[in-house]
């Protein structure tokens, strides 16, 4: 018998209850979802009227639909959920995602009637995700039960996890749209009246596709079980958390739209760091985090030898370290004759390396190509930042050259950050993420990320 959570992430087929034929409806966008990523599975729309959407037979019941239903996606209201569930019981069906909120969240009675429907489903072996909840997304499935109107799945190795009803799905949507980054799954699971994060992630532990889990979470429930099972985990997969609620007003919104609990939030942080959990301040740095973690190799160390354009960046970069746990590489003789060869007179190399100091930039790819792979290749330097200015006249860089030299000798985690004409930042950016660097929006966030990868690393040292 599989993981209480596999059927939520590897179903057979799905019942879709509250399916419609009107157009952007969120009962159409599930439907179109599942058949335009391709999932191979079967898919049973329910409505009471009948009829088809998108090619899809609808049936008028859940009493009609065949049997072996593996998982239910129910957009019913709160106040028929209680048929809803006794109709799946007498189907058989025994994993259920309930997208409707007025619930716990939603005051007293709401949270007596989450309670009854948890001790029914209790009683009759089902399991359930929500209520308040998206449905999950699995990449490597082509499995997209949302109602997020998404133009793609990227699949990748960054599982995301949340407890809100309306996380995931806008974030993949950003993530699609605006960055580089890949995912294996995604599970909002709102309420988490059963199904939390501790048994989400007992799944992905020996999930495949996932290399990395990220965490959005609003209060903890069963602390001590959660730390046990992500101390385990996180010695093999890093461990992501961004949990809001830190202050009075901020947990007193939690409260109020997933009826989150209190918790000491200067505990937390505690007992996060002796999970070897990496904690987010916000949601720019959650992302950041994803992106440095996913495909990264370890960091051996916390030196960092940095190429840029500008002694003023070389600065910011400088003060970033010593505040994220970094130091500056001390540079081999070897490393400094490499770059001192490459470049016209006089050259002054140091670290960071100051490249218009060196040299008038007439030939812009050897200007950063030099130092970039010699830092690659120096045992003093654990990872690399690299600074750029974009520029359509003055600074055209094959990137795509400089990339294929690196492949052989970039065994150490590399950063960008690009600065410059927007369009050629975007243009570039998708460049070097495709081919596995990430690329940040400032010097610091690049140095803040690689320094959480250092104590991550370190944390778990051999």
């Amino acid at each position: 018998m599989g993981h209480i959570v596999k059927p939520f992430l590897e179903p057979r087929s799905i019942a879709v209850v509250g399916a419609s034929k009107t157009v952007n409806r969120p009962g159409y966008i599930v439907v179109r979802n599942l058949r335009e990523f391709g999932f191979t599975g079967e898919v049973y729309p329910v409505n009471p009227q009948g009829g088809e959407v998108l090619g899809f037979k609808m049936y008028k019941s859940i009493q009609c639909l065949p049997e072996n239903i593996d998982l239910a996606f129910s957009m019913v209201p709160a106040d028929e959920t209680f048929e809803l569930l006794s109709s799946c019981a007498a189907k058989g069906i025994k994993s259920v995602v309930l997208a409707s909120g007025g619930f716990s969240e939603s005051g007293l009675d709401g949270k007596k009637r989450q309670n009854e429907v948890v001790s029914f489903a209790r009683e009759n072996g089902i399991r359930i995700i929500g209520p308040n909840a998206q449905g999950p997304v699995s990449t490597s499935d082509n499995l997209g039960l949302t109602f997020c109107h998404l133009d793609s799945l990227k699949k990748g190795d960054v599982a995301f996890i949340a407890q809100s009803g309306q996380f995931c799905g806008p974030v993949l949507e950003f993530i699609n749209s605006s960055l580089n980054l890949g995912i294996s799954k995604s599970i909002d699971l709102g309420n988490c009246c059963d199904i939390d994060e501790t048994h989400v992630m007992e799944y992905l532990e020996n999930d495949p596709e996932t290399k990395v889990i990220a965490v959005y979470m609003e209060s903890i429930r069963g602390g001590e079980r959660f730390l046990k099972v992500a101390r385990r985990i996180s010695k093999k997969k890093p461990i992501i958390v961004l949990k809001t609620g830190r202050t009075e007003d901020g947990l007193r919104t939690a409260t109020s739209h997933t009826g989150a609990m209190k918790v000491n939030d200067t505990i937390f942080d505690v007992a996060l760091k002796q999970a070897g959990i990496i904690r987010a301040g916000d949601m720019d740095e959650f992302l950041d985090l994803a992106k440095v973690f996913s495909g990264s190799c370890k960091l051996q160390g916390n030196r960092v030898g940095v190429v840029t354009y500008s002694g003023g960046i070389g600065t910011m970069v400088a003060d970033a370290c010593s505040e994220f746990g970094l130091r500056l590489a001390e540079l081999s003789n070897d490393t400094i004759e490499k770059i001192v060869s490459a470049l016209p007179p006089p050259a002054r190399i140091s670290n960071p390396l100051d490249l218009y100091a060196v040299s008038i930039p007439l030939d812009t790819d050897a200007l950063y190509g030099v130092p970039i792979k010699a830092f690659m290749e120096d045992v003093n330097v654990d990872a690399v930042l690299s600074c750029f200015y974009m520029n359509r006249t003055a600074m055209k860089i094959d990137v795509n050259h400089l990339l294929s030299e690196l492949v052989q000798i970039r065994k150490k985690p590399m950063a960008v950050w690009l600065i410059g004409e927007y369009g050629m930042i975007r243009e570039y950016t998708k460049v070097f993420e495709e081919n596995g660097v990430p690329v940040f929006a400032s010097p610091e966030r690049a140095i803040r990320a690689l320094g959480a990868l250092w104590r991550y690393s370190s944390h778990f040292a051999e």
